[in-house]
C-alpha cells in the first residue's frame, strides 16, 4: 500500500470518526435535551399537583382554625350568657333579701313615683308581690296615690301599675329593670373577662 492511500484512509476514517463522534455527541445532546424536556414536564406535573397539595392543606389548616376560633367563642359566650344570668340571679337574690330594708322602700317608692309620672294618673292598679303589698300600701298613703291591688307571684320584686281603666301600664319589676340593663351587664362582665385574659 502506497503510503497516499494509507493517508487517504487514515484520512477517511478521521472523517468518519469525527463525523460519528459529532453525530453521537449530537444525538446525545438531541437525547438529552429531551430527556430534560420530559423531566421538566414530570417536575411541572408534580409541582402543580404539589402547589394542590399544600393550597388544600392551608386550606385545611385555615378551616380548622376558623373552626376553633369560632368554638372558643361560641364557648366565650355561653360563659358570658352563664355569668350574665349568675349575676341577675345574685342581684335578684340580694333584692329579696333585703325586701325589709330602709333601700327596697326607697326603690318601691321610686317606682311608685315613675308609675304616676308615666300614666299621668294618682289612681293606680297595682300588681306586686303579696309580700310587698303592706309596703305598697302605706308607702302610697303616704304619697297621696289611690291604688287597688292584683296579686302577683311571690317571688316578685318591684310592682306593675297601670291606670285604673288599663290604657297605660308601667311595669316596673326588677326583672324588667334588670332586662333593660342586660346588655350594660353583659358588657362589664366582658370588660372584666378581658382584664383577667391579660393578665
Amino acid at each position: 500500500m502506497s503510503e497516499q492511500l494509507i493517508r487517504l484512509i487514515n484520512s477517511v476514517m478521521d472523517k468518519v470518526k469525527a463525523d460519528s463522534e459529532e453525530w453521537i455527541s449530537n444525538l446525545s445532546l438531541k437525547y438529552e435535551a429531551e430527556l430534560m424536556s420530559v423531566i421538566e414536564d414530570e417536575i411541572r406535573k408534580h409541582s402543580n399537583e404539589l402547589e394542590e397539595v399544600d393550597r388544600q392543606t392551608m386550606l385545611n389548616r385555615e378551616y380548622k382554625l376558623y373552626d376553633a376560633s369560632m368554638s372558643v367563642k361560641a364557648e366565650y359566650l355561653a360563659l358570658i350568657d352563664e355569668l350574665t344570668r349568675d349575676v341577675i340571679g345574685k342581684v335578684k337574690e340580694r333584692i329579696n333579701n333585703e325586701r325589709d330594708s330602709e333601700a327596697y322602700s326607697k326603690l318601691i317608692m321610686t317606682l311608685l313615683n315613675q308609675a304616676v309620672e308615666v300614666t299621668q294618673s294618682r289612681e293606680l292598679v297595682v300588681t306586686c308581690s303579696p309580700r310587698d303589698k303592706q309596703l305598697i300600701s302605706s308607702l302610697a298613703a303616704k304619697m297621696g296615690i289611690s291604688v287597688e291591688f292584683k296579686s302577683g307571684d311571690d317571688g316578685m320584686l318591684g310592682l306593675i301599675a297601670s291606670t285604673k281603666d288599663g290604657s297605660v301600664t308601667y311595669e316596673a319589676t326588677i326583672d324588667d329593670v334588670l332586662n333593660r340593663m342586660i346588655d350594660y351587664i353583659r358588657s362589664i362582665i366582658k370588660d372584666v373577662a378581658n382584664e383577667v385574659v391579660k393578665q
